[in-house]
């Protein structure tokens, strides 16, 4: 009976530390403290070039955006035209 005892006991003290281990995380090193910092500061600038971009994107195919093109196009070929035609006089 002393060694069902004794192994009772060793398992019983290795489930309380295992938990205890798993219960105190350890602290992280300053190296890991700023390898997460710029990790999240890196994610953090990659959705803002997104969002940025998603947005010029929007602008450059909105339909004001194309009007306004399609107009500065047709007042410079009005001037080449106005131009070439007072040259030839």
């Amino acid at each position: 009976m002393r060694p069902a005892v004794s192994i009772s006991l060793i398992l019983v003290a290795l489930t309380v530390l295992a938990d205890s281990a798993q219960a105190q995380p350890t602290e992280l090193t300053l190296s890991e403290k700023f390898e997460n910092f710029q990790n999240r500061l890196q994610a953090f600038a990659d959705s803002i070039a997104n969002i940025t971009k998603a947005a010029f994107q929007e602008l450059h195919h909105s339909e004001l955006s194309e009007k306004t093109r399609n107009w500065f196009s047709e007042q410079f070929q009005k001037m080449k035209e106005k131009f070439s035609r007072d040259r030839s006089d």
